[in-house]
């Protein structure tokens, strides 16, 4: 089944591939399967992460940003964490710089895309002191500047209905400060574990 889904990426037209992340996504949320055990857990996060880079439809792009964020745990990541989280992190930034859309038609996506990807990369985030891997350690403390800019952007737009969390108008602004208040408190985690206390304090200091 999962091998028709990767070959309907490569093979299928717009409408396939989108289902076939909206399929992938309900995969991960599959608890009867150990997504993590499979031999093509990696294969699926790579097409994924492939298709969110690559693609030229932004509806497919949100698509496969919401199905990256589907695993609720880092250990249904497995060993491709640490790429989701890069790619992710890549794309979110390449998004907030793009002043030009290449496809006219794409445009009113834009903003679903940058809301979805500020989403998926909070719910990363928020798993990131559960992983012990140097790599993201690394990755985040060289990222740890932007990520307090755009955290404390984060926090001080919650309850503007224009912000990138406004996702969902049922969600109340109590539940998305929980949600970057779990980022941080995760990000202090890190930071404190890695020995860089100062940049943990700054992060303790959003929201005060």
């Amino acid at each position: 089944m999962v091998q028709a889904f990767l070959s309907g990426v490569t093979t299928g037209n717009v409408k396939v591939q989108w289902n076939v992340c909206h399929a992938l996504g309900n995969l991960f949320l599959n608890k009867s399967l150990k997504v993590k055990d499979m031999d093509w857990t990696s294969s699926v996060f790579s097409i994924l992460l492939l298709l969110l880079r690559d693609s030229s439809n932004f509806k497919i792009r949100i698509q496969a940003a919401a199905a990256l964020a589907a695993p609720e745990t880092i250990n249904e990541y497995g060993k491709s964490y640490y790429d989701v989280d890069k790619s992710a992190w890549s794309m979110l930034l390449r998004t907030l710089n793009q002043d030009q859309i290449a496809e006219p038609s794409n445009f009113k996506y834009r903003i679903a895309l940058e809301k979805q990807l500020t989403s998926t990369m909070l719910h990363l985030l928020d798993l990131a002191s559960k992983c012990d891997q140097r790599a993201i350690q690394d990755l985040l403390v060289k990222k740890a500047s932007f990520l307090e800019v755009w955290i404390e952007d984060l926090y001080s737009s919650v309850g503007d209905t224009s912000n990138s969390l406004d996702e969902a108008k049922h969600v109340s602004v109590d539940q998305k400060r929980d949600v970057i208040f779990r980022t941080i408190q995760s990000l202090i985690k890190v930071y404190e574990s890695s020995n860089h206390h100062l940049i943990a304090q700054r992060f303790e200091k959003i929201g005060i």
